[in-house]
């Protein structure tokens, strides 16, 4: 009789869906767990034959699969929830540059966090604020790290200088801090935003056995072509391209010396301006390395061939609403082209949720409306667009994105006896198809159990809310947002807002 190996967790006759190389499921599986890390992926009788484990979880009509992996989405979103008007907009930079505290960011990150948790999502990349995102100080993105670390997320913070062409901020740039209840406003400056940054990487990255990690946000790295009608900026190339390529080289170097995932922008037009006027070789020194690009929409065919021919990390967002103004992201000639391509959410505004099963269907239609064909973008695929190969865009493939012995347990438990699931046809298939986070009922990350039963165990979830509440409440009474929630006669009963 072989002799049983100890270890601290066992999950057992559950559905593994393991999004490994080989794409096993396992119906009656089994995973165990021993510190962070999974010890052995099986049959049931397999792993109970060769493990004594201190705690089981029974897994019977569940599906068990890696932690859905979210490669780009912005922080502060989480308490702005609903607030937009399609003509007006929506609030970002001036009010999280002037109306929110500290204690804002931290109250936002422990409830996006728990929101993330709750929909299956183990790891989440998280921009500190808005496209400027907010690092005049590092106190935000030190809360925001914090309130992960609470948690028990696994995060990627973003971190880095507003775009200096286009910063979405009134110049000089400034930022309100509110000390003892009274505001007091500073200025500063690009260079002040780079330094905070630095610091935040130097004291944050790897920390918290591994589970925060930093990431450089630079949000126009090869510039921002694509007409926006609330943006009507327009680049004139002698004066600004110089500016572009130092700050661009400036982010890339910063990048590499810190070793950190390069994170940024890109719409139509984007590369085609860069390959102009940067040049190809510069085009091809800033995508070396762990790049990701998010939106990337109505791309052009040279822009999809550099991308492609640097593996380029690219994050699709289903819902936004970027695909009416340009067009939708053309998946399938990036796959096609050697790119990596994930599903991401953008976050939890204006219109959206950090459910990151939702934008699994979204991703697929959009490229079946696209090519006018169903065979395009397989569920399986997109599966591991939010897995594996999301893991592999945030640079983290080799600990996370797939059950295999060796990497950190990072798992949950979709519970599948439910009526809209039943019956259990084709398990990938109705992930991609049929599945919410809400569907989720196990968290595991790092080898702790999170969430057990639709419970989150790390923090008091109902004072987490009050909490935001009362944070929410703050920001919303220090500046007038009324004509974001307008709501007239038309809004009810017109066709169209204007009636």
């Amino acid at each position: 009789m072989v002799e049983q190996e100890t270890v601290d967790l066992v999950i057992e006759h559950g559905s593994v869906l393991t999004m490994d190389s080989d794409d096993r499921l396992i119906n009656d599986g089994a995973v165990a767990i021993r510190g962070h890390s999974i010890v052995a992926v099986g049959s049931a009788g397999e792993i109970s034959r060769r493990y004594r484990a201190a705690e089981k979880l029974n897994a019977v009509g569940k599906v068990v699969m890696p932690g859905l992996v979210d490669t780009y989405g912005h922080a502060g979103h989480g308490l702005i929830k609903g607030l937009y008007h399609p003509a007006h907009g929506w609030p970002s930079g001036s009010f999280y540059f002037h109306a929110t505290s500290a204690d804002w960011w931290y109250a936002e990150g422990l409830l996006s966090a728990v929101e993330r948790v709750r929909f299956g999502t183990t790891i989440g990349q998280t921009v500190v604020g808005a496209t400027p995102a907010r690092m005049d100080s590092p106190i935000f993105a030190d809360r925001l790290a914090e309130a992960a670390v609470q948690v028990g997320l696994r995060a990627v913070l973003g971190v880095g200088p507003p775009d200096p062409l286009i910063s979405h901020l009134d110049e000089p740039w400034s930022g309100t801090y509110w000390e003892n209840g009274q505001p007091v406003t500073r200025t500063f400056c690009f260079e002040d935003t780079v330094r905070s940054s630095i610091d935040v990487i130097r004291r944050w990255n790897h920390q918290a056995d591994e589970r925060i990690q930093i990431a450089l946000h630079y949000p126009y790295l090869f510039g921002r072509l694509a007409a926006h009608p609330r943006i009507p900026f327009q680049y004139r190339p002698a004066e600004h391209v110089p500016v572009m390529i130092e700050r661009a080289e400036e982010m890339k170097n910063l990048a590499d010396e810190f070793e950190l995932l390069l994170h940024s922008h890109a719409f139509a037009g984007s590369l085609s301006f860069a390959l102009q006027h940067y040049g190809a070789e510069r085009v091809s020194r800033l995508l070396d390395g762990k790049v990701a690009l998010a939106h990337c929409n109505a791309l052009g065919a040279e822009e999809i061939e550099v991308l492609g021919s640097h593996g380029t990390g690219i994050c699709v967002v289903p819902f936004t609403h970027e695909n009416i103004l340009y067009g939708s992201c053309p998946v399938i000639e990036l796959l096609d082209a050697g790119a990596n391509v994930t599903i991401s959410t953008d976050g939890t505004a204006p219109y959206c949720s950090y459910d990151l099963f939702k934008e699994i269907s979204r991703a697929i239609w959009a490229q079946w409306q696209r090519f006018q064909d169903q065979t395009v973008l397989p569920p399986g695929k997109a599966l591991r667009m939010v897995t594996i190969d999301a893991a592999r865009a945030l640079g983290m493939d080799h600990l996370v994105g797939s059950l295999e012995p060796g990497k950190r347990a990072d798992i949950i438990l979709v519970d599948f006896n439910r009526p809209h699931l039943v019956p259990n046809t084709n398990i990938p298939r109705q992930l991609a198809f049929y599945t919410s986070g809400s569907d989720v009922d196990t968290v595991i990350i790092n080898g702790q159990i999170i969430m057990l039963g639709r419970k989150v165990l790390t923090v008091d979830e109902e004072e987490v809310i009050a909490f935001a509440r009362e944070e929410a409440a703050r920001a919303f009474a220090r500046q007038d947002l009324s004509h974001f929630t307008e709501m007239n006669a038309a809004f009810w009963q017109g066709s169209r807002y204007d009636g």
